[in-house]
């Protein structure tokens, strides 16, 4: 299970036991191999509406922007939530207690108590709200845990949602990698504060995120959004075409693999990518290498020792080779975790989001990333990765190849197990 071990807290009698369930289990049956050769470019309008085969159109009229960092992005969720007048819904893998849970809890409380419509819902391998839950039940929010951990469903123990959104009116939009937890504050200063990206829109995007919102709340509780407070008449909020994209693990194909893997095969200039955990499969793999050979500039930016998971990176670096001697260059982020989910191609289409580079993402998890086909926007995600590589170190094939032999079977023993993260 990726995206948010407790430093405090190895759990590793809980890591065992996902493993053992998911052994048991067996894999998901999905289909996760593709033919997809594109003649056209990302920058053509055949792109674009290719993009809707993954059941949502790309709307127009949109307003878009990056947040970083939790010193951006906690006071900007903040400030929408204490400004909603009709509702407020929140789907989240983690949220914890600490200052920012509290922060989220009282801005939560109040406009519960104000007559707004708020729910949340938390997965439950990430629930941690201590006294916090009480406190907004007392307050009216309408607080709920997708798949409560129980031993007599230990089978489904690995079905997940790790979608991070926030909604509020059905207007406005965030989504990202973030999660409500004190290891998101700050700006990525240091080990402590973890880097990270999500992005903010308004305008008809966001009745596709609140539709997803609700395909996880309906199966929570039955309950059925509907009216004006939940889906209001869509207005324009500006000029970018936009597009949520849903992943679940009951779906036939991994719409998460096709929303990255189209845009690997359509990219004819750059493929600049953010992510926390990056296992890609061999067609993910031989995606990028084959774009290296179109002359697509591949630059890929991985957590270096700061990881939360260290497993992940030993079963990532296990590929590297491959990967290396095919020109895709590998960065390793030194200040701190770098948690972004984040994906450029050419100047002209960007994704941000829950979906990570790795099996758990594209075959098992509930994910949700949000598309932007806009250049202003790509390029303020490319400025945005320019300036996380001042803070990398590149992996070489030289730096690969001088690996010990610890770490060389080390790597070996978890990708063997690649499957389950």
């Amino acid at each position: 299970m990726t995206n948010g071990g407790d430093p405090k807290k190895s759990r590793p009698a809980l890591w065992l036991l996902l493993l053992a369930t998911a052994l048991v289990a067996g894999c998901v049956s999905k289909r996760t191999v593709y033919q997809y050769d594109p003649d056209y470019g990302v920058d053509s309008l055949e792109f674009r509406r290719s993009l809707e085969g993954l059941r949502t159109q790309m709307v127009p009229n949109n307003q878009a922007s990056v947040l970083q960092n939790g010193v951006q992005i906690f006071p900007a969720m903040l400030e929408a939530i204490r400004t909603a007048r009709a509702s407020v819904n929140i789907e989240m893998y983690i949220f914890s207690e600490g200052e920012i849970g509290s922060q989220f809890a009282e801005a939560l409380s109040e406009r519960a108590r104000a007559g707004v419509e708020v729910r949340l819902l938390i997965d439950g391998l990430g629930e941690r709200l201590g006294p916090l839950e009480g406190a907004m039940q007392a307050a009216g929010v309408d607080v709920r845990v997708y798949r409560p951990l129980r031993i007599y469903s230990i089978y489904r123990m690995g079905n997940r949602t790790h979608r991070r959104i926030v909604t509020v009116d059905g207007r406005l939009g965030f989504c990202g990698g973030v999660a409500i937890d004190d290891r998101w504050k700050g700006d990525a200063r240091n080990p402590r504060e973890w880097r990270d990206a999500v992005v903010r829109v308004e305008g008809p995007v966001v009745a596709q995120i609140q539709a997803i919102f609700m395909e996880d709340w309906l199966l929570t509780t039955g309950e059925v959004l509907n009216g004006d407070r939940q889906f209001p008449p869509k207005t324009p909020a500006g000029n970018v075409f936009a597009q949520a994209v849903a992943a679940s693990r009951t779906d036939q194909s991994s719409m998460a693999k096709l929303l990255v893997y189209m845009a690997i095969q359509a990219a004819r200039h750059r493929i600049w990518i953010e992510n926390a955990y990056f296992v890609p499969d061999w067609q993910i793999r031989q995606g990028l290498i084959r774009a290296v050979e179109r002359g697509v500039d591949v630059k890929v930016i991985v957590p270096g020792e700061h990881i939360d998971i260290p497993a992940i990176r030993m079963a990532s670096r296990f590929r590297y080779g491959e990967l290396l001697d095919g020109g895709v260059e590998i960065y390793e982020y030194l200040p701190t975790m770098m948690h972004n989910k984040v994906m450029v191609v050419d100047g002209t289409w960007a994704t941000i989001g829950s979906i990570n580079f790795d099996s758990r993402s594209m075959r098992k998890n509930a994910e949700v990333n949000i598309a932007i086909y806009d250049r202003d926007f790509a390029g303020s995600v490319e400025e945005m990765i320019a300036g996380d590589l001042l803070s990398t170190e590149r992996f070489t094939k030289e730096k690969w190849k001088k690996r010990g032999l610890p770490d060389r079977l080390a790597e070996l023993f978890f990708w063997l197990f690649a499957e389950n993260y």
